[in-house]
């Protein structure tokens, strides 16, 4: 199967991309759970829960909220071909450094306003979600925030790090797959007015963790006549992001268009946030 496949995910080709890969890996410890053990899904294979959110704050758990692209909606009327997830990970089956796959979500920042940014997140579809980079603290992510990308260029980096990070369900699902707000906080970045990308990126590549053995994607967050639920500050740029990964021969291509990671259909918004404060 090409590449190209396999780093976006859609109704009909959720699972079947990476099924050869995990089977293939051997593990002698006790049985994996399967995805239904998550469950119940129901007959339609997906629900969607939105939990009650408090005005101002995003995240999971939740924080003071300066922007966030709005909840993951699966629509069971979308086209099958439809992309609702981009691949964003540093896993067995997908490995790099700093990151083995990252999708880049764009922010904006308003003019007269200074931002005290203390956290960073982003929503993502996965078998288990589990953080483990095999050595103290074992779960982390990778997270970015840059400025000025193009095609083919990351920009310039105003801060970044692999940070403590945590994983926890926000009780959506799609396509058999949980989704999992992946989430840093205590960083400490001031940005001024501007456009920036931003990227937290989910690390498990603990060899002896079978759960390492996983996928993540990013959750979209379309835009299809109305806002995304809880979306929150100034609106997410659409059709602005991005995806980099030598893995899958991808250096900041973008993820729309019709020569983009997504083929031009889907993937125009991602649901990812940006926790901290305005600066007084």
């Amino acid at each position: 199967m090409p590449k190209k496949e396999l780093y976006w995910v859609a109704v009909a080709t959720a699972l079947v991309a990476f099924a050869q890969p995990a089977a293939a890996q051997k593990y002698g410890g006790p049985p994996k759970p399967t995805v239904q053990d998550y469950g119940p899904f129901g007959n339609d294979g997906y629900k969607n829960v939105t939990p009650g959110t408090t005005s101002g704050k995003c995240g999971n758990p939740a924080g003071s909220c300066l922007f966030y692209g709005g909840d993951f909606l699966f629509d069971p009327l979308y086209p099958s071909s439809l992309p609702n997830g981009l691949a964003n990970e540093t896993t067995l089956l997908v490995p790099g450094a700093p990151y083995g796959a990252a999708t880049w979500v764009p922010f904006t920042v308003p003019k007269g306003e200074a931002w005290n940014v203390t956290g960073l997140f982003t929503n993502n579809l996965s078998l288990y979600g589990v953080l483990d980079q095999g050595f103290e603290p074992t779960s982390v992510a990778y997270w970015s925030i840059n400025k000025g990308l193009f095609p083919g260029n990351g920009g310039t980096i105003i801060d970044s790090g692999t940070t403590a990070a945590t994983s926890t369900p926000t009780g959506r699902a799609a396509f058999g797959q949980i989704e999992f707000t992946v989430q840093v906080t205590g960083i400490s970045v001031v940005l001024t007015p501007g456009s920036y990308w931003m990227a937290v990126v989910p690390i498990c590549t603990n060899t002896a963790n079978p759960y390492c053995d996983d996928i993540f994607f990013e959750s979209d967050a379309e835009y299809l006549n109305t806002a995304p639920t809880n979306a929150f500050g100034p609106a997410e740029p659409v059709d602005a992001s991005f995806i980099d990964s030598l893995y899958f021969g991808q250096s900041f291509d973008p993820a729309n268009g019709a020569l983009g990671a997504c083929g031009g259909s889907g993937c125009d918004a991602f649901s990812a946030g940006v926790l901290g404060r305005k600066a007084e």
